[in-house]
């Protein structure tokens, strides 16, 4: 059976934190080994809730989440985004759809999930992220050789955006649009994960860290290994724009480009703070009862022990914790 994870209880496991800072270790994870117990006995199987070790002992959840949006007008695209939105519309939505076997050449790139650390920077390592992807779309579309996934040049580096997207909170969150706008405006310097720790600015918290971190202040000069400076290593995007309330506006947007950056927060006592991840593509699954439902499929930022290998599904078309009204952004080369 294709499991579902809702994002009703993708965070279950963090819901019971605020209540439980005193408990010991074992007790905290008995507590929401009960919540996911509780979760799978009322799903009917139609997805599978997990414990994961790592979020269930944590005692301050906002350091893996960072969302924050900030005021802005309605919906904002570029003339040219406006105009390929138009004519977009007049092409058939197929049932299921995903970046990776769309463009299979710059699979290998989309599918690398990324590890926040215990940093609020949801916002900027999914926009990075998504940067990346489009980018080797981009690339491939123009009739050019993909990037090579071992190629530091090719990645956008998350902690420049983390760092220097102006207005932003850094570990204290930040709203993803006006990281795309800074993208646009500034442009952005290539950068890794911590693990592999080359390009101009690798992202300098280590996977499943323990401490709360902060970021660090806007730098601009490259590492001292990295032999490109760094106002000659920025990449630019060309236009940015977000979409809220328009699912086929959102489906024919990463149809043409690839991953956006969507955010959600909570719809219930379940799930508070908010949340940026990529959305990569789109589904329906069938249950053995002649069920169906509709998803939209995400790649989540913390490490691939987590979720479905990091990437997870949420139920699409009913606006599931406002992923689909709250902001949907993406950036064009």
């Amino acid at each position: 059976m294709i499991k579902i994870i809702f994002l009703f209880l993708i965070l279950a496991q963090i819901y019971y934190l605020s209540f439980t800072i005193k408990l010991t270790e074992k007790e905290k994870l008995d507590k929401a080994q009960k919540i996911v117990d509780n979760a799978n006995a009322k799903n009917k199987g139609k997805w599978t809730a997990k414990l994961h070790h790592r979020i269930a002992k944590m005692e301050k959840h906002s350091v893996i989440l960072g969302a924050k949006l900030k005021e802005k007008p309605s919906p904002i695209n570029s003339s040219s985004i406006n105009e390929k939105t138009n004519l977009r519309r007049k092409r058939s939505i197929p049932k299921s759809f995903d970046v990776r076997t769309a463009f299979p050449a710059c699979a290998g790139i989309v599918g690398i999930i990324q590890d926040q650390s215990s940093c609020g920077s949801c916002w900027a390592v999914s926009t990075a992220s998504a940067l990346t992807d489009r980018y080797c779309i981009r690339q491939v579309k123009m009739g050019n050789s993909a990037p090579s996934v071992t190629d530091p040049s090719v990645y956008f580096s998350a902690l420049d955006v983390l760092s220097c997207t102006p207005g932003m909170w850094g570990c204290d969150g930040g709203d993803p649009y006006y990281a795309w706008k800074w993208a646009k405006s500034s442009g952005v310097v290539s950068g890794t994960n911590y693990t592999w720790n080359t390009g101009c600015k690798p992202y300098p918290f280590p996977p499943y860290g323990s401490n709360s971190y902060t970021a660090p202040s806007c730098s601009s000069s490259c590492t001292s290994n990295w032999n490109i400076a760094y106002t000659k290593d920025k990449k630019f995007s060309k236009s940015t724009g977000y979409i809220q309330n328009d699912i086929t506006a959102i489906q024919n947007e990463i149809m043409a480009n690839g991953s956006v950056v969507v955010v959600f927060d909570r719809t219930s006592n379940v799930y508070e703070g908010g949340h940026a991840v990529r959305m990569i593509g789109w589904g329906t699954d069938t249950y053995p009862d002649g069920t169906s439902l509709d998803y939209w499929l995400c790649a989540n930022q913390w490490n691939t022990d987590w979720g479905m290998n990091g990437y997870f599904k949420i139920v699409r078309g009913v606006n599931e914790c406002g992923i689909e009204s709250s902001e949907i952004s993406f950036g064009t080369f």
